[in-house]
């Protein structure tokens, strides 16, 4: 027995539309009764959660559809080479994108001890103009990381 695309999206907080994308695009392929309807079991749901905790963590659709597409693969060093990367690719950034955001809650406290009056902004404005510069600036640099996804074709495995 399964679960309706209604019951999937209470459980999991993502929308009945959202999943039939991801069906659509094969992120997510749960099974098909006689008339059509989708019916989810307890797989299709972890992966559904996997996906929300992938999301967060700031992976792509495609970078979600390739990972779940090694994760039923039969186990092969190709498998295990195209994941590495991914995965390292994903900490690199993730470690950048934490940096950035300890440096701009320093950034909000200082501000803060601004607005309650305990140093006076005119004193820091060169400060934390600078701030806001090299905060940009690094997070365009984020931005303007080029794919470094590795092909999926032709490999395989877990």
């Amino acid at each position: 027995m399964g679960l309706t695309i209604q019951q999937v999206a209470e459980i999991t907080g993502i929308s009945a539309d959202a999943l039939r994308y991801y069906d659509k695009e094969g992120i997510v392929s749960p099974k098909r009764q006689v008339n059509g309807y989708r019916l989810y079991d307890e797989d299709d749901i972890t992966s559904l959660k996997n996906l929300v905790i992938l999301k967060y963590a700031r992976f792509t659709l495609a970078e979600i559809k390739q990972m779940e597409e090694l994760m039923i693969q039969v186990p092969s060093s190709d498998c295990n080479e195209i994941s590495r990367g991914i995965l390292s690719s994903k900490v690199v950034e993730l470690r950048q994108a934490i940096s950035n955001y300890q440096k701009i809650v320093d950034w909000i406290e200082d501000v803060l001890l601004i607005i309650d009056g305990t140093i006076p902004y005119q004193d820091n404005k060169e400060q934390l103009d600078m701030f806001i510069d090299e905060i940009y600036e690094e997070i365009q640099k984020e931005r303007s990381l080029p794919d470094r996804l590795p092909s999926p074709t032709g490999r395989k495995g877990a």
